[in-house]
């Protein structure tokens, strides 16, 4: 990766930072060309010149954005998307945020002291190439004590000759420097592409898009999407590992949600714990009943949890997450608990894209939700809008401060791009399905 602008191209660079690099309180006129677009206000709907109530309440609610926009490198990344990051909350290092993210080479650390205002390279962790997950120890596990970063995603040339693989790597002086601990599986390479989503073929197996988690037990758990078991109909599934020693060596595999129907890919784990120890698992559903299999619908779902390990009938397709009009988080998801917003706090949903009333897919838009993931979910605003076919696989977010302010870290242009936000103070509330009031009139 070139960390530093080339001469050649610094009229285009500087141009293209004073198109991104601004204050975004308000809307804003829209950027140069090959930047992100910062999100008109309520959706880009036009507000009060919609003289449709229902046009009008299906519109995302508006967030106080807090900061510019930002890219972590100012030449284009090839390749650059699936961005994550953690906040540090033990040690020396607390309140430092480090960030990764997948490109055509190892996985690049980016480091941040002034939460999220700026960023510099830190490190690079080797023999890792995508698809990853960052995860600080939040207590002892084995050998390593609290405070220790793992890395997992996908092996780059650690397996066996045709084989794939999903490794753990660590770090002992906070991301500075990383040494292999780990295969969590092996699978067999394959092609991702439309004979594959449909189920054509037996012969793949790979596994894709790990993450990590403890346990309420204090474990730590591999979550993963595996494509191993197609001769029982399982075209894709979620499953999971368990390490009692840190991260040395797992345990035997658990499905968590398979769909035995040869089509259903239930894909892209992610797991959110609530303040209560309340477990949440985000995740796409592919091919699901209902849909045609392309172009894809890849709605989001999720399941609860008590401990992290236990998450129902493995065939349970999971909630899907919408809001009062139906509309839907698509592709990629992500989730996040924030302690802000209440008594339950504020579960936060994003994804590549939101199927929107009346609109289609567009790619700018968050679900949140303050009563435990139960009910319906409401539409808010995000910051950035992107073009969905190529821009925003896989964004990331992480609550900052106390949980209002949201940074969120997205793919446009083959850059990593970041901005933070305002949760809003109050949802709106709907007397839906039924409620007491009069029988007739607007509800």
């Amino acid at each position: 990766m070139n960390h530093k602008m080339k001469v050649g191209g610094l009229a285009a660079a500087l141009s293209l930072a004073l198109a991104v690099h601004q204050v975004l309180a308000q809307p804003t006129p829209a950027p140069a060309p090959g930047a992100p677009a910062a999100a008109a206000g309520r959706g880009g709907r036009g507000g009060a010149a919609n003289p449709d109530p229902a046009a009008q309440l299906s519109m995302p609610v508006p967030t106080t954005f807090t900061s510019k926009i930002g890219y972590l490198t100012a030449d284009r990344d090839p390749g650059a998307s699936y961005p994550r990051v953690i906040q540090l909350k033990i040690g020396a290092g607390r309140g430092t945020l480090l960030a990764t993210y997948g490109h055509r080479g190892n996985l690049p650390i980016w480091r941040s002291t002034d939460n999220g205002e700026t960023w510099t390279h830190f490190s690079d962790v080797p023999q890792l190439n995508g698809q990853p997950c960052l995860y600080e120890l939040p207590s002892q596990m084995g050998e390593f004590p609290a405070g220790t970063i793992m890395a997992c995603g996908t092996g780059a040339g650690i397996a066996a000759p045709g084989a794939s693989s999903l490794d753990v790597m660590v770090s002992r002086d906070g991301g500075r420097s990383w040494t292999h601990l780990s295969t969590i599986a092996t699978g067999r390479p394959a092609p991702y592409n439309q004979a594959s989503r449909a189920g054509l073929s037996r012969d793949s197996g790979p596994i894709w898009e790990p993450f990590l988690a403890a346990d309420s037990r204090g474990r730590l758990v591999a979550y993963f999407s595996d494509e191993r078991d197609k001769k029982n109909a399982y075209n894709q599934l979620l499953d999971h590992v368990v390490s009692e020693d840190g991260g040395r060596t797992w345990g035997p595999l658990v499905y968590d949600v398979a769909i035995p129907d040869g089509l259903s890919r239930p894909g892209m784990p992610v797991i959110a714990r609530d303040g209560k120890g309340k477990y949440y698992m985000s995740y796409e559903l592919v091919s699901a009943p209902g849909f045609a299999l392309e172009p894809r619908t890849n709605s989001m779902h999720f399941k609860t949890s008590s401990d992290g390990l236990n998450w129902g009938d493995f065939k349970d397709p999971g909630t899907l997450i919408q809001d009062r009009w139906r509309q839907f988080p698509n592709g990629t998801p992500y989730i996040i608990w924030s302690p802000w917003g209440g008594p339950n706090g504020t579960l936060v949903a994003a994804s590549r894209s939101v199927v929107r009333d009346n609109l289609g897919r567009v790619g700018s838009g968050m679900f949140v939700n303050r009563n435990g993931g139960e009910g319906l979910w409401t539409l808010i605003e995000t910051p950035i809008t992107f073009e969905i076919t190529n821009d925003g696989y896989s964004q990331t977010m992480i609550p900052l401060g106390d949980g209002q302010e949201i940074l969120q870290m997205v793919s446009v242009n083959d850059r990593i791009y970041y901005v933070k936000f305002k949760l809003p103070a109050t949802l709106p509330t709907y007397g839906f399905p039924w409620d007491s009031g009069p029988d007739t009139g607007p509800r």
